[in-house]
């Protein structure tokens, strides 16, 4: 018997497998500095972040669309490009930390801390209503 998995589900799975790459990236940022540096890699504490970030959320979508399959999409859509997007938004910095300053790379941060917030506050209503709903 096989089982398709929900879109969020799937989503997350692409994001471990992303993180699992990235630390390829974070082991040559310690292990051979002047070659990250030649990459361009000026921050390795961004990679880092972003390595486990994506490891976390990655983490957290693969469990949220496992417990809840059939979500309502619009919502699964949401906890997945907020997952994403808060993720890769550590990426940049390990370039240009000064981004960190640029009002259009802030605002792209609280939109995806907005969209990331909506969808796992989202998903826990979702969960504690059904549960509610299971026990009438």
């Amino acid at each position: 018997m096989t089982t398709t998995p929900s879109a969020l589900a799937a989503s997350g799975a692409v994001e471990l497998a992303a993180s699992a790459l990235s630390g390829w990236v974070y082991t040559l940022a310690i292990a051979d500095q002047e070659r990250a540096r030649r990459l361009g890699i000026v921050s390795t504490p961004r990679v880092r972040q972003w390595h486990l970030d994506l490891a976390a959320l990655g983490t957290a979508t693969v469990a949220l669309g496992a417990a809840l399959p059939d979500a309502p999409r619009p919502l699964q859509r949401t906890l997945a490009v907020g997952s994403w997007s808060n993720a890769m938004l550590f990426l940049p910095l390990a370039f240009r930390p000064g981004l960190a300053e640029d009002p259009r790379y802030r605002a792209a941060v609280a939109g995806s801390f907005v969209t990331t917030s909506v969808g796992f506050v989202g998903f826990a209503a979702t969960a504690l209503r059904r549960r509610r709903a299971a026990r009438r």
